[in-house]
């Protein structure tokens, strides 16, 4: 885990390691958080003191712990901060509403008949605006942003044809050419002058799993089970992008007879898929998702299985953990994106 510094420079950077240690723990005490960052105690008070004062940290009592006075633990102010979360599918645009601790307050559906740019940036502007008309004036002041969850290549011939088989391959290429060149989020942020933040669905479900959830290592492969396979990669407790936003673009995976991931991702393929995986990072962890919790179970059996043959291989297996969001995952991360932009210990801090 990265640890913070007493260096004044570094001040800010600890204010978001400080945020994100009392996230993970739920309720933490001033000693705690200072063992933990490898911060003094007086830095950590210093930094406590300044995040109440900005109303995102509040006293939460104080517990007598073996001998001496109570210890005064604190935690998130959960109103202190509003985001909304967009998950755009290619059948479906999904709305939430959440508030610093990631609760969801609000949540609106809408069906996409056409998976035309038109259509979908008008449903797209619509459907925020009915959500944002729905906030109370004080979550539309702290409101910090909007974020964007959504398939990086959005014409990709190939995806469309699996949702789509209607259409023949004209109508696909016709597709794929409509969606050149077509921004959404920069779209729906000039429309409505409010910071919107697009990422990959994968990279987005990574985020939230890391802020809200419980993964067991500061570095693990992220794989999310819905209309279609979606992955993130997380180094250092920090969400790894990749140069183009697209790390761990995990559908278009290799696996058995020259097929893809996204093609049958059942265990014997996602087994095949970690192994190329696991041989290129060499990383301790993988958690996977789905939006269907008792088909994950069954899954996450078999693959365990599998990777006990890894060592015959030559490959060292990884921990396998199933993801805690289930079918919130990419609309969690999406809500998170805002939140992980302004208050996540990022190295772009630095």
């Amino acid at each position: 885990m990265r640890t913070g510094a007493n260096a004044e420079i570094l001040g800010d950077l600890n204010a978001r390691l400080l945020l994100g240690a009392v996230r993970r723990r739920g309720v933490a005490s001033r000693p705690e958080l200072a063992s933990e960052l490898g911060l003094s105690l007086q830095a950590v008070t210093r930094i406590v003191a300044g995040l109440c004062r900005d109303g995102l940290l509040q006293s939460c009592g104080k517990k007598t712990l073996g001998v001496g006075q109570p210890t005064q633990f604190y935690q998130l102010v959960p109103d202190a901060v509003f985001s909304i979360g967009i998950q755009l599918q290619r059948t479906q645009l999904q709305l939430v509403l959440t508030d610093f601790c990631g609760n969801i307050l609000r949540r609106q559906h809408c069906p996409l008949d056409h998976w035309l740019p038109a259509q979908v940036q008008t449903a797209l502007l619509q459907q925020t605006r009915l959500l944002l008309a729905q906030l109370s004036a004080p979550q539309r002041e702290r409101l910090c942003g909007i974020g964007l969850a959504m398939p990086w290549f959005a014409g990709n011939s190939q995806f469309a044809a699996r949702l789509y088989p209607q259409l023949d391959a004209m109508a696909l290429q016709q597709l794929q050419q409509a969606w050149q060149d077509i921004d959404l989020a920069a779209n729906l942020q000039q429309e409505l002058q409010i910071p919107v933040y697009p990422e990959n669905d994968g990279s987005a479900s990574a985020a939230a799993e890391l802020w809200l959830g419980k993964p067991a290592a500061a570095d693990f492969l992220y794989l999310y089970l819905d209309q279609l396979p979606a992955g993130g990669l997380v180094l250092n407790g920090q969400l790894w992008r990749g140069r183009h936003g697209n790390a761990a673009h995990l559908a278009v995976l290799p696996v058995s007879d020259g097929q893809l991931l996204l093609q049958q991702p059942n265990a014997n393929n996602i087994n095949t898929g970690l192994q190329a995986a696991m041989a290129l990072l060499d990383i301790p962890l993988v958690i996977i998702d789905s939006h269907n919790n008792q088909e994950l179970e069954q899954l996450l059996a078999d693959i365990r299985q599998q990777l006990e043959q890894w060592p015959a291989l030559g490959l060292l297996a990884p921990q396998l953990q199933a993801g805690s969001l289930g079918r919130n995952a990419m609309l969690l991360g999406a809500a998170m994106l805002p939140l992980y932009q302004a208050y996540a210990a990022d190295r772009t801090v630095l």
